[in-house]
């Protein structure tokens, strides 16, 4: 499970770690991150495509900014339904809302780290944040849809709302007393073939990704932080000083 993270790099800085070409939209470091919130994400995209949509010519590797919860092109609009912020690796080819998206249109999310809340025997709710150390920044492995508002014309560019949802998978060893699920981390070696296109996304590259992320799930540091992240509106670096 993922339903609020941290962005704590400006955009120039993720395009630095993760070897961007462009930076196309610019979207601030954030301590709370919810669902629908803007988000980076980081896509490797062609000019131009061939007709089964794998890529020609040159790639770039930018940062988009996208709504977090995705919306298929399907939908009836970004209002039906709850936001689809997370989609579970185990059945993500079975589900329509997700299972073209996986093919091609797959992304990374760049996370300073994400919180979780652990209930104690008494129903107490603590707020862990499980995140990449000060300097760090993790790659969740996301996937990317373009929805059309039918109510704008086909000429007018805010008709396309470009969205995210995150993968999430059962939790590695180390962090299975926080959340029974994580996101599914992107290491250096899954990072660049889960975002090229060329490659059709199937079972055998999510079982490839998914044994990675326990991999790098085990270098996660996490510790308790102050239950204000709960509120929506809560704000700043105090979010996730350690208590």
């Amino acid at each position: 499970m993922c339903g609020r993270f941290v962005v704590a790099k400006t955009s120039g800085q993720i395009a630095t770690i993760f070897e961007a070409d462009e930076v196309i939209d610019e979207v601030a470091p954030s301590f709370n991150i919810a669902p629908t919130n803007r988000v980076t994400i980081v896509v490797d995209r062609a000019f131009e495509k061939d007709q089964d949509g794998s890529p020609l010519g040159d790639i770039s590797r930018e940062l988009h900014s996208a709504r977090w919860g995705l919306v298929p092109r399907w939908s009836k609009g970004p209002a039906e339904g709850a936001p689809l912020i997370n989609a579970r690796m185990e059945t993500v080819l079975e589900k329509p809302s997700f299972k073209d998206s996986v093919v091609r249109r797959r992304c990374l999310v760049p996370a300073s780290g994400y919180y979780e809340w652990v209930v104690d025997a008494a129903g107490n709710k603590q707020p862990y944040y499980i995140n990449a150390g000060t300097d760090g920044v993790f790659g969740f492995a996301g996937l990317f849809e373009w929805w059309a508002d039918p109510s704008k014309p086909a000429n007018d560019p805010q008709r396309w709302l470009l969205s995210t949802t995150i993968l999430t998978k059962p939790a590695a060893p180390e962090l299975a007393h926080l959340h029974e699920r994580n996101p599914v981390f992107l290491s250096g070696d899954t990072m660049d073939v889960w975002l090229d296109s060329s490659i059709e996304g199937d079972s055998d590259l999510l079982r490839a990704i998914g044994q990675d992320s326990d991999l790098v799930a085990g270098d996660a540091l996490f510790y308790k932080v102050s239950s204000e992240v709960a509120k929506v509106s809560a704000s700043g670096p105090d979010l996730i000083r350690a208590l």
